[in-house]
């Protein structure tokens, strides 16, 4: 997968969840490694596209609306 096709991938996973998805969630889902999964909410948020919050040690990621 591409660059441009990772970010693409990880902002549609997002989107399609119907709850917010953890690092993990999201790296095992596109067949990631956690730290590219990471890397891509980071940026993707950066873009003001998703956003985050924290439980323990996890970060969950979910689409921001509006």
């Amino acid at each position: 997968m591409k660059k441009r096709g990772i970010e693409e991938a990880v902002l549609k996973l997002i989107r399609s969840s119907p709850k917010p998805l953890s690092t993990r969630e999201i790296s095992l889902n596109l067949k990631l490694a956690w730290h590219t999964a990471d890397r891509y909410c980071l940026k993707l948020q950066i873009q003001n596209k998703i956003d985050s919050y924290t439980i323990g040690k996890s970060t969950a990621w979910f689409h921001k609306s509006g």
